[in-house]
């Protein structure tokens, strides 16, 4: 059994960092006992679909739900166990929980205020959702404590697996009640099956257990007691609790008499009982505690001024008295949820609200001291104090924000701040439009900017309020620069971005670079590289000045795109790996961020000929492209995910299944999908299918000579994804002589400019039409030009995807290949004999690739690098190889680079494909 309960308390990054202690909440008893619905449904096939567990507080849901999970877990099953966080808001935490237990490690940031109208988490469940579609095991996941009801965000993951199309996933949830739509939604789908209070209660053999079996204080019951603690209870688990500490204290005859004149509930009488059986001292201290989600020793003697709280606290855990540890915060406790909610009652009804929040205040500052800030945070908002709330917010603003790429946090944690104060700080509106910017909230993002004053000249005198109104003007303008560009208003965005920089005082480099970033990126959509690279230089350098792990991540994103969009550097994924590994250190191995460089990861692996690495790697992209990046970022996806297409409707590469995606995004995004769609197509061979995409999606005033009627159409970038349409729809209507035509005027452009890939597909396309046409000595120039150009640069699949064109061409004799004159050439083809399964004994020999064993090496890699290999295939960075071994990064290094000389490679993505050749790896 896996619990996966585990955000930790202290800072936001404390909090995320210890995210993956995965520690067992500790139970009451230190056994279940065993009742007929546990024993039932300890069985993989017994399970449906969804199964719900629907009961008050106090019928024992978690205690079902860890017996079944122990249980499956022992048969092998994986059975990762998702309990609400104490004192944290559940969505967010359980939602990071099992992106990492399926292995899709998409999510959000640390923990902090939220609530369940976080915008991005579409995006996420797809990414679940796409997860479980390749999970080969039978993994079943259980939710304790996640209330539906109230939070709609898993609604997507219920309904999809109700349907019954995941054979290996199933899904338990423990909640107190279930949306009334939501029911009769799945009810209908019929993979959906609910207990209740009457299958969780305890007959008279599981309460004599109960009794017997308990860690303190056994109580061994005679029949009539038996009978009488049956009769009081009811079976409920716990009410048959409270008698039993009512019970331990004070005898059994009065703990199981019903008392003459109680007008409470049964909850309310035995939790009287359970006070009356303890000193005044305990009484006093559980009443003041009353009112926080959780704590510890520490707190609890600051709270109350008083050092002997500490072996009060200690004594009533040692004997069970309704006080259970807090999931995931070793040292930490809580209430048991019924006697808290009895003590909170007894309390105000008998305290003055004043001396209520002075206790809490004092709570508030011993959080505060010690860097719990979302718990101070919480207090904070409970106690309705919005001033302080909203410093405790602006403390952590920067780094929530700017440095760990939280938006989504600090939008919700705002949010309700303003419920609060109407008019929170200048810099925390602020933050708060970067925030919506980075969440992809522009629209929103640009009515907040539009409210925020140029400064706080109320505060300050003279000049310098003058210099604060002008400074807090040009922070908007940047911010404005930022939007526009997201908005797709590309050459306004650019223009006001070069401006902005002209007048750049250099105090913020966070502002320059993102300035620097949007003339670096509009270049990019333009195909203006020169541009690009000189605004992307200029935002690493002002980016290195801040503290922004999340920033400079951003960087290497944006250099690895131009990389790729230039196409004129090597295809070598080392600079991308490091930047992964040294963001996944400082954000997380959830980070937003990572999903973006897992694209361009992708991409390259793509290109490099490794589709199952590219594969996997945009899986995990894609499933943040709603949430995370912009056009240009998704735009790689989709270009990756369209290529490792198959035709195949169920595909989950399919444009149906990307459509969510495509329209998440302005219209200059469509246009392009569409067009790498057709081609894809037309080069599957599909000519029908393409002609029905192109009438459904609209496309052929675009495939004649208009132009899309937006300004970003007019973009470079969109242009060429026109070109490539127009080309492939022309060919598919056997037009040779008007595709060799578009072909012609686009290569004496591209042949001006270092875009390989590019080049390497038009050549590529013409050598097939050369071919169609029957001019075979030219089509074999064609392919010829373009080996020269792909080879320094390792482009494998373009060669690959055009296998049926050219395996005549690659498989020509050597002498009619004379252009070939350089060795890298010779080795380049002769690889790419190989992976188009054309070289014989004598061939494969002919270049440095040699046979698949050559390729090993003289010295065969030894079991614990092939160990390590396994989790390279996977997506492990070193980091997350030497938690999973148990070994230092530099040890993990130095087998990789072992391993990499024995197979003659330079690369992960290069071992992994000569492994796979070797079958060192399985695919």
């Amino acid at each position: 059994m896996d619990y996966a309960g585990t955000a930790a308390p202290g800072t936001f990054a404390a909090v995320e960092s210890a995210a993956h202690d995965r520690r067992r909440p500790a139970a009451p008893f230190p056994r279940a006992i065993e009742t007929h619905a546990i024993r039932h449904f300890s069985h993989f096939a017994s399970l449906p679909p969804v199964l719900l567990v629907l009961a008050p507080s106090g019928y024992g849901k978690t205690l079902f739900i860890s017996s079944v999970a122990r249980s499956l877990g022992s048969q092998g099953c994986r059975t990762p166990v998702f309990p609400s966080d104490a004192g944290a808001p559940a969505s967010e935490p359980m939602l990071r929980r099992v992106e990492r237990a399926l292995g899709c490690e998409a999510g959000a940031g640390a923990v902090t205020a939220r609530d369940a109208s976080m915008a991005g988490w579409p995006a996420r469940i797809d990414a679940i959702l796409w997860a479980m579609e390749a999970i080969e095991d039978d993994v079943v996941l259980f939710f304790d404590g996640f209330e539906p009801a109230r939070d709609r965000t898993l609604d997507p993951l219920i309904e999809r697996v109700a349907a019954g199309d995941l054979a290996r996933v199933r899904m338990v949830f423990a909640c107190t009640e279930l949306p009334v739509d939501l029911v009769h939604k799945v009810r209908l789908l019929g993979g959906i099956h609910e207990i209740g209070p009457i299958e969780l209660s305890l007959g008279h053999e599981e309460i004599r257990a109960l009794f017997s079996n308990a860690p303190t204080n056994p109580v061994v019951l005679g029949s009539e007691q038996l009978a009488a603690v049956a009769a009081l209870t009811e079976g409920w688990p716990a009410a048959v609790r409270l008698v039993h500490v009512a019970m331990s204290a004070c005898g059994a005859s009065d703990a199981t008499r019903r008392r003459e004149g109680y007008e409470l509930s049964l909850t309310d009488t035995l939790s009287r009982q359970v006070l009356d059986a303890l000193e005044p001292a305990a009484v006093h201290f559980l009443l003041e505690i009353a009112e926080l989600e959780c704590f510890d020793a520490e707190l609890c003697v600051y709270m109350l001024g008083d050092t002997r709280v500490g072996e009060t606290l200690a004594a009533l855990v040692r004997n069970n008295t309704m006080i259970v540890p807090a999931a995931g915060r070793p040292g930490w406790y809580r209430l048991h949820h019924l006697f808290r909610d009895y003590l909170r009652r007894e309390r105000r009804s008998s305290r003055p609200e004043t001396e209520r929040k002075a206790l809490l205040s004092r709570a508030l500052r011993w959080h505060h001291r010690h860097g719990y800030h979302h718990d101070a945070l919480e207090l904070a908002l409970a106690i309705r104090e919005g001033r302080q709330a909203g410093g405790l917010l602006a403390e952590c603003a920067q780094l929530l924000v700017r440095d760990q790429g939280q938006p989504h946090s600090y939008i919700a944690a705002y949010e309700r701040l303003q419920a609060l104060d109407a008019s929170p700080a200048n810099e925390a509106a602020y933050w708060y439009v970067w925030a919506m910017v980075f969440a992809r909230q522009y629209e929103k993002a640009y009515r907040a900017l539009a409210s925020i004053p140029s400064g706080d000249a109320a505060q300050d005198a003279g000049g310098a309020a003058d210099a604060a109104d002008g400074r807090m003007l040009l922070r908007k303008e940047a911010l404005l620069s930022v939007i526009l560009f997201s908005l797709d208003r590309v050459s306004e965005a650019r223009l006001r971005s070069e401006c902005w920089l002209n007048a750049d005082d250099g105090l913020d480099p966070f502002e320059t670079a993102g300035v620097c970033c949007v003339v670096g990126t509009a270049g990019i959509a333009d195909l203006d590289f020169q541009t690009a690279r000189h605004g992307i230089l200029r935002a690493r350098i002002a980016m290195s000045r801040t503290d922004s792990a999340y920033g400079m991540a951003w960087i290497s994103c944006l250099e690895t795109l131009l990389d790729l969009e230039e196409g004129d550097a090597p295809l070598d994924p080392s600079a991308l790996e490091d930047a992964m590994e040294r963001a996944g250190r400082a954000l997380g191995p959830n980070s937003p961020i990572l999903s973006t460089m897992d694209i361009m990861m992708a991409r390259i692996a793509l290109d490099r000929g490794d589709p199952d690495l590219a594969r996997a790697c945009v899986l995990r992209g894609l499933g943040q492209a709603r949430q995370h990046g912009f056009i240009e970022t998704v735009r790689i996806a989709l270009g990756v995910a369209v290529r490792l297409w198959d035709g195949r409707q169920d595909s989950v590469f399919a444009p149906a299944r990307l459509e969510e995606i495509v329209t998440s995004f302005p219209a200059r995004l469509q246009v392009m999908h569409d067009c790498a769609v057709l081609v894809r197509l037309v080069r599957l061979g599909l000519d029908q299918a393409a002609a029905d995409w192109v009438r459904r999606q609209n496309l052929e005033p675009l495939l004649d000579a208009s132009q899309p009627d937006f300004p970003a159409g007019r973009l470079a970038s969109v242009q060429r994804a026109l070109l490539a349409a127009r080309i492939a729809w022309r060919m598919a209507r056997r037009d040779f002589d008007a595709a060799h035509a578009l072909v012609e005027a686009g290569l004496r452009t591209a042949l001006k400019s270092v875009c390989a890939p590019w080049t390497v597909h038009l050549l590529l396309v013409q050598a097939q039409i050369l071919q169609a046409t029957g001019q075979p000595a030219q089509a074999g120039k064609a392919f010829l030009r373009a080996v020269g150009l792909a080879a320094p640069r390792n482009l494998y699949q373009p060669f690959i995807e055009y296998g049926d064109v050219i395996r005549t061409l690659v498989a020509a004799d050597e002498k009619k290949q004379r252009a070939l004159v350089v060795e890298q050439e010779r080795g380049f083809l002769g690889e790419l004999r190989q992976r188009l399964g054309l070289a014989d004994d004598a061939g494969a020999g002919a270049g440095p690739a040699g046979r698949a064993d050559q390729d090993v090496g003289s010295e065969a890699p030894t079991v614990r690098e092939i160990e390590l290999l396994g989790y390279v295939a996977l997506g492990l960075s070193n980091q997350g190889i030497a938690d999973r071994l148990d070994l230092t990064v530099g040890t993990v290094k130095w087998h990789l680079h072992n391993l990499y000389a024995k197979l003659r490679v330079r690369n992960r993505s290069g071992a992994i494909f000569k492994a796979r050749q070797a079958g060192l790896l399985r695919r």
